[in-house]
């Protein structure tokens, strides 16, 4: 074959690969149903649209014939609605009239922080795509009152208080579009620091700017101890960067080709996993506690098959909060292969904390991991998790709306909430149990400690 013709199919295999990625993507999430909240908020929530308006619809529950999944997930779990509701008494008592939905309180703390919902926008890096709308994903989060992570690698790649990139902002701008929007107490950002941030000393430089003392001081920092993410488990921050950003960072990351060697258009950009023993850790979160005294401290983990023994190390520790991403979570960049053959899918995670709680451990756990709606968040409240952290549908949101679009999102998915939650006659969050999900799949409900719906 000649060397043009070799050239052009390979072209055509890239776009056709590239095509292919984001067909996917389109087909297996809900991309079109957060866009769609993102735009219109709580009006989101009924299925009507121009031609089937209120009045002329017939609807009914969609039994899932589009499309079979591999992996088994919280949508394979049901609320179950009693008819005799002792809370909905109880809530009757108080209020001296009956309840509605929203009468459901959704306020709590999660690690440390006040949040107006049981939900928190997920650690995002330095990847461009929620990099560049870090503004106003901060924006946006900040008015809903919930808690924000910052990424690894935002200092290192994009600066950190002055841009390394006219186009992209710093990490403190990224920081203070949250911070300066914060009110009324609730909210808190967790910082993530890589290995390659750690060269920089990101946390120290933090926890000494004069800029973010009043907040520290306001107990409205933390720093995240990042061992890993659902995506690529066992693998370190990844990126593609052009050849001015690779030849500046070339000293802190791993580079597979020498940007000033190789002439390319892209060059990959990766950062090491960090090594961890129990003892290892140990010292990490002591050390953490002793020279940052004043900040939460909360662990992100992957989807490993270790996470009871370590559940039972942050307890030891007295860690905030541990997140959890399942297999399913979302990431700017992963081999195709970590993303099919890697790590336990998020319902396993979930299966992992219900056994912390049975075995007595009291850590906040936030659960990540392709979760976008109320019900996603109100089945994991159930089954022993504190919170909910949601990724790309932030991202997708402000693409629909800006900060605006998140608030809009946050908005639809907090209707969702307390409709469920007072359906299984409850009030309180904290009251939400196991009695309130069954399963649609027999092993499910044996590994879940829930009922068979159908047995």
């Amino acid at each position: 074959m000649s060397e043009p013709l070799t050239k052009l199919f390979m072209k055509v295999a890239s776009v056709k690969s590239a095509a292919a990625a984001g067909r996917t993507f389109l087909e297996s999430y809900p991309v079109d149903e957060i866009l769609f909240k993102a735009k219109h908020g709580r009006d989101a929530l009924y299925p009507f649209s121009d031609l089937d308006e209120y009045g002329r619809a017939l609807l009914g529950a969609d039994i899932g014939l589009k499309q079979a999944t591999r992996l088994s997930t919280l949508d394979q779990l049901v609320l179950l609605p009693p008819i005799f509701t002792p809370k909905r008494l109880e809530k009757l008592a108080e209020l001296q009239r009956e309840p509605f939905f929203s009468d459901v309180e959704l306020d709590t703390t999660i690690g440390g922080f006040r949040s107006r919902l049981p939900i928190t926008m997920a650690s995002m890096g330095s990847t461009e795509v929620a990099h560049a709308a870090g503004a106003q994903l901060g924006k946006g989060a900040a008015e809903a009152g919930i808690p924000m992570g910052l990424g690894e690698n935002i200092a290192t790649v994009w600066g950190y208080a002055k841009r390394t990139k006219p186009s992209m902002p710093s990490f403190k701008q990224r920081l203070f579009a949250y911070l300066d929007g914060l009110d009324g107490g609730f909210g808190g950002v967790v910082i993530q620091q890589s290995v390659e941030d750690a060269f920089d000393e990101l946390w120290n430089k933090v926890y000494t700017d004069p800029d973010v003392e009043p907040f520290i001081r306001k107990g409205l920092v933390g720093f995240e101890v990042k061992l890993g993410q659902g995506a690529k488990p066992g693998l370190g921050g990844e990126t593609k960067v052009t050849k001015e950003v690779a030849r500046s960072l070339k000293g802190k990351y791993y580079f597979p080709e020498d940007p000033d060697a190789v002439e390319r258009e892209w060059y990959e950009r990766h950062s090491a996993p960090g090594t961890h023993t129990e003892d290892i850790l140990r010292a990490q979160f002591r050390s953490l506690r002793n020279n940052f005294p004043r900040v939460r401290v909360w662990v992100k983990t992957g989807p490993f098959r270790d996470l009871l023994p370590l559940f039972r190390v942050a307890a030891q520790e007295r860690i905030d909060a541990v997140l959890v991403d399942g297999k399913e979570g979302g990431t700017g960049m992963s081999p195709v292969i970590a993303l099919k053959d890697l790590g336990l899918p998020t319902l396993a995670c979930l299966k992992r904390i219900n056994d912390a709680r049975l075995e007595g451990l009291s850590t906040p756990f936030v659960l990540s991991g392709r979760l976008y709606d109320g019900g996603h968040v109100v089945k994991a409240l159930a089954l022993g998790a504190t919170a909910c952290a949601f990724g790309r549908p932030f991202i997708l949101a402000v693409q629909a709306g800006g900060a605006k679009g998140v608030r809009n999102y946050l908005e639809a998915t907090e209707v969702e909430m307390r409709m469920l939650i007072s359906s299984v006659g409850k009030y309180r969050i904290a009251d939400v149990n196991h009695e309130d999900v069954g399963s649609l799949d027999r092993h499910l409900a044996d590994a879940l400690n829930v009922p068979f719906v159908y047995g």
